[in-house]
């Protein structure tokens, strides 16, 4: 599989390149203690390797001369004994399918002596993903960059961010497996908390019953639980989650597992109490249309703010009937986020700009509603596979209508 996506990609990359990939490295935090460490998605999409340190190296001469390198840390017998063992090479040959493993030490001799094409000058392209979140945020590849323009000034560096996404963007079947298994770990801890919720619950108390069913599973969160209610349901990325529930709020839990990398992003809002009132149903009820409008159109050859703009227009008429866009309120007073994202191997996935969907992506479905005056938050989560004609709802067996909400949680 890894192979498979690597031979791809170099048919995408010019003549006469180098390719550089790099799993990325943990920080220190604070004295000697060091951040989780979290591999670079590209580099585990093209190699399967989630250890630190590592670097992938593809080199393209023409279109039938390519050649693969990964360049992996010495085995430290001593450190193996503080931390644990590093890869060794036949570990990362078995994994990566990739037959060249070399010594990090060797690095920039390895790409010099590639870039010297048959002892004379070539124009090479060096090419990686350069983006960044923040204009001063380090980059390991622009650094090691650099360092090779010192001694071949005629290199040209290439961000190839771009052909990755096109690449990740569209799911195998593999894949689309691993998120299914996310979102059915998110199903039964949603559900857990939906059992032991009641009036004067702590939001963290609730967080705790979903965090056991992850690590029961064997899985991770996919990113920092949102466990919300009543008036901390209207900030959208509110992860204080240290309040308690009153005995009407709303509870609004945006979360998901993480397996073997892949995200489930699920959201649910219901009860504490396990009984929504006449108000909360009504907003509920048209939040909930939202999304099945939304899973209704979704196919090939839209885009998210295709979506996006189909919501819109629904709230204009829906807020409107029942008042909330009276005395010149808009839509983007009660809605003011999108309605999807690209998922996978990182929540919010790789993506170009206006790119139109296909066959094989999966996106967040995720209308919501916020009065801050009334103290309700509501959105609605789900993800989407698009399909060849349409989509199909991967989370549609964690319950949502305001009847089986209302049916589960007094059941149990």
């Amino acid at each position: 599989m890894y192979a498979k996506r690597r031979k791809q990609l170099l048919t995408m990359l010019e003549q006469y390149s180098v390719t550089v990939l790099m799993a990325g490295k943990a920080p220190y935090s604070i004295g000697d203690a060091k951040y989780p460490f979290q591999v670079n998605r590209s580099f585990y999409y093209y190699t399967g390797l989630d250890r630190e340190n590592l670097v992938l190296v593809l080199v393209k001469l023409d279109e039938n001369t390519t050649k693969e390198m990964l360049f992996i840390e010495p085995y430290d017998e001593l450190l193996a004994k503080w931390v644990g063992g590093r890869i060794r090479p036949k570990q990362a040959r078995e994994i990566s399918g990739i037959e060249d493993i070399r010594y990090l030490d060797s690095l920039l001799p390895s790409i010099g002596t590639e870039m010297n094409f048959n002892g004379r000058a070539v124009d090479f392209v060096l090419c990686g993903d350069l983006t960044k979140q923040e204009l001063d945020q380090p980059n390991a590849t622009v650094d090691l960059f650099n360092k090779i323009k010192e001694y071949q000034p005629q290199a040209v560096c290439t961000n190839i961010y771009d052909k990755i996404c096109l690449m990740r963007m569209v799911k195998d079947e593999k894949e689309i497996e691993l998120i299914k298994k996310a979102i059915e770990v998110t199903q039964e801890g949603i559900a857990t908390m939906m059992k032991y919720s009641h009036a004067n619950v702590w939001e963290n108390e609730l967080e705790a019953y979903f965090d056991f069913v992850l690590k029961c599973k064997q899985c991770d969160k996919a990113f920092t639980t949102i466990c919300a209610t009543g008036k901390n349901a209207t900030i959208l990325h509110y992860n204080d989650n240290n309040q308690y529930a009153k005995t009407d709020d709303l509870v609004l839990c945006d979360l998901g597992a993480s397996y073997q990398y892949y995200n489930a992003d699920i959201t649910r809002t219901f009860p504490v109490n396990g009984k929504f009132t006449n108000r909360q149903k009504q907003l509920y009820d048209i939040v909930l249309r939202a999304s099945k409008l939304v899973e209704a159109i979704a196919k090939p050859g839209m885009t998210t703010k295709d979506l996006n703009d189909e919501v819109l227009k629904f709230y204009e008429v829906e807020l409107a009937a029942i008042g909330l866009l009276d005395n010149g309120a808009t839509v983007k007073d009660y809605y003011y986020h999108n309605v999807s994202h690209m998922l996978g191997l990182e929540v919010h996935d790789v993506t170009l700009p206006d790119v139109k969907l296909k066959p094989g992506c999966v996106i967040t479905n995720e209308p919501g509603l916020y009065l801050e005056d009334e103290d309700i938050g509501i959105r609605i989560e789900d993800d989407l596979l698009i399909t060849g004609d349409g989509c199909i709802n991967l989370s549609a067996g964690i319950i949502r209508e305001i009847e089986d909400i209302e049916a589960f949680m007094n059941k149990n």
